[in-house]
């Protein structure tokens, strides 16, 4: 099929109902900030932050769906799919495995000691210096992912409506700026709701209509089984093979473990009212990202049958292969008004979703951090406190931002993403792995595992992409072609012959220069591991070689309960029938050889505080 001859440039271009729809949920969702705001007002730093955990079920679980599913999500997966196969499918298989690891492991210990933020686990586990070090490589992440969340979007709208990208990505980090710092995580909740359901409803529309207009499901399987797309099970174990099932499945196993401890994640545990409730949250938004998953994969089986005789990069229509489902998006809007619109409301929807997370975490997180750390005697009053929050909220955001625009030369944004990902995630996990499956870890063992795989794993990965970058590193898709172009198309692709490939293989190579060491070619889906690796390491061997930690001064509640059967009589004996109780407040009142000895707080499973 020709696909220039039925689109040109001029027609990638919003008209007024296409601006309509965008237009209307960017409002919508800056009412939600209003109405939180102003007529139910969040008036402390625990509504804020928890939303007085009062929040239903339901948009928690569309809020933790929106951390599985971002903008980056629904550009990179069906760009994937076309130009490697189906291989990354295989995460099909992980999302059960690290679902039900977070939630029995993770979860009952952060809701048992009742945190206001993740990072109070590390002091009360360890102490201040530790809390603030996992502070800042949670407030590192969100400055290297955020501009990637914002970038995806704002590039997307800039392709189909002629507007910069700077002044797009002005726009949406203000909408989101605005009712995550004046809502708090009521708003950001809320809207996620409102956000997912555009999102969702772009997503049936481009997959039911894909199908309609390419002949069915079963015509676009067939076309993507003869171009070598349909991979699932290559059981490959070689960890230099940029996807195979182990590469795949393994590695987002870990990847996503960070649902364990990104503190987007665990505020939203932590604003239901039970364990049990914080436990439903998690399965209802695995199986949601199954559903939605598996939608966002078939628009990248849609995308190959479409365009799998014209590739549109090599063909000079679009400059990216990640602006080619926006390309067919508003190739198919030509047939069906609104659609385009939709679509790229249920983007930036996805997008908003994930910023106003993050940014409403961190906005928490380094507020508390900075003034319970190094200004302790300081003391706020709630409104004060919220208001100080919403003030970081907003220059986070505007920093985040301002680097949107370094992000456009640094690769596919599966692999990019997946890659800052995998850094941050392996040093994080491994610190509170350290701390709530190690009772013998200490300070120096946690500090030292954690400085360790996050140099090691920055090394490989920064290495990685300068090597990629400078081209002595390529990972070649499967083949494409320009067999059915236009002759305009095929004269123009005289000076663009490397956007062609003609792997048939299985798998997609690792194609390095001799000068590239064999450890830097191995694949980002193993960054999380090899940090998280070095960092259990490292940090057993150094509290091993150290002071062990005074085990009567801590209390049992801060490991995971799988572990209390191998702590020792003198532990368990700390806080007599510990058992029975929730901790609603932990906090130490003085501390003897660096090691805490708390006091406590506990309420009963109708949740009526009594002091012990």
């Amino acid at each position: 099929m020709d696909v220039t001859s039925e689109i040109k440039t001029n027609d990638f271009k919003f008209d007024l109902l296409e601006y309509s729809v965008v237009i209307a949920m960017l409002c919508l969702s800056a009412l939600v900030g209003v109405y939180y705001a102003f007529i139910n007002k969040q008036r402390t730093l625990k509504d804020y932050m928890l939303g007085g955990q009062t929040m239903g079920v339901f948009p928690v679980t569309m809020g933790l769906m929106a951390s599985f599913t971002s903008g980056l999500t629904i550009l990179g997966i069906p760009t994937e799919i076309y130009l490697y196969g189906t291989q990354y499918l295989a995460v099909n298989f992980s999302i059960a495995i690290f679902t039900t690891i977070v939630a029995q492991f993770f979860v009952p210990v952060y809701y048992k000691l009742q945190v206001e933020s993740v990072f109070e686990y590390l002091e009360l586990r360890f102490n201040k210096h530790v809390k603030v070090m996992g502070i800042i490589m949670n407030t590192m992440l969100m400055v290297l992912y955020l501009p990637v969340s914002m970038y995806a979007p704002s590039v997307t709208f800039s392709q189909v409506t002629g507007l910069s990208i700077s002044f797009v990505a002005v726009v949406i980090s203000a909408v989101c700026i605005f009712y995550t710092s004046v809502g708090g995580l009521r708003a950001v909740m809320w809207s996620d709701v409102l956000q997912n359901t555009f999102s969702l409803c772009g997503i049936l529309f481009v997959v039911f209509a894909g199908f309609s207009n390419l002949g069915g499901v079963l015509e676009v399987l067939r076309i993507n089984e003869e171009g070598g797309r349909l991979e699932m099970f290559n059981m490959n174990p070689d960890p230099f093979e940029r996807h195979t099932f182990w590469t795949v499945a393994i590695g987002l196993i870990f990847m996503n473990l960070n649902l364990a401890v990104m503190p987007t994640a665990v505020q939203r545990y932590m604003s239901v009212a039970t364990l049990k409730e914080a436990k439903r949250i998690l399965f209802g938004a695995a199986v949601s990202f199954y559903i939605v998953f598996n939608l966002i994969a078939c628009m990248g089986l849609i995308l190959y049958a479409r365009y799998h005789k014209c590739d549109p990069v090599a063909a000079g229509i679009v400059k990216s292969h990640s602006h080619m489902l926006p390309l067919y998006v508003m190739e198919v809007g030509k047939d069906y008004p609104g659609l385009a619109g939709l679509f790229m409301a249920g983007l930036a929807s996805a997008a908003l979703s994930s910023i106003a997370g993050w940014l409403n975490a961190v906005g928490g997180t380094l507020y508390k951090g900075i003034k319970d750390v190094y200004f302790p005697d300081v003391k706020h009053s709630e409104e004060t406190q919220a208001r100080i929050t919403k003030t970081v909220v907003v220059i986070s955001g505007i920093v985040c931002c301002s680097l949107v625009f370094v992000v456009e030369k640094l690769g596919t944004l599966l692999q990019l993403v997946n890659t800052i990902l995998g850094v941050m995630t392996g040093a994080t996990l491994a610190l509170f792995v350290l701390g709530i499956f190690f009772p013998r870890v200490n300070t120096k063992g946690a500090i030292a595992g954690t400085i360790a795989s996050f140099l090691v794993s920055s090394w490989i990965a920064v290495n990685a992409q300068y090597y990629m970058m400078v081209g002595k590193l390529r990972f070649p898709a499967k083949i494409t072609s320009i067999d059915y172009c236009p002759l305009t198309a095929i004269d123009n692709f005289n000076t663009s012959s490397a956007l062609l490939f003609d792997y048939t293989g299985v798998g997609s190579p690792t194609v390095a220069d001799d000068s590239v060491a064999r450890i830097f070619q191995i694949s980002y889906n193993y960054y999380v591991i090899i940090g998280f690796l070095f960092g259990i390491i490292v940090g057993v061997v150094v509290s091993l070689l150290t002071e062990a930690p005074d085990m009567s001064t801590l209390n049992p509640d801060l490991f995971s309960p799988y572990v209390h059967r191998f702590l020792p009589e003198k532990m368990l004996q700390a806080r007599p029938d510990h058992q029975n109780y929730h901790l609603a407040e932990l906090r130490p009142c003085i501390k003897i050889n660096n090691y805490p000895i708390y006091k406590e707080t506990v309420y009963n499973s109708e949740k009526e505080l009594q002091t012990v």
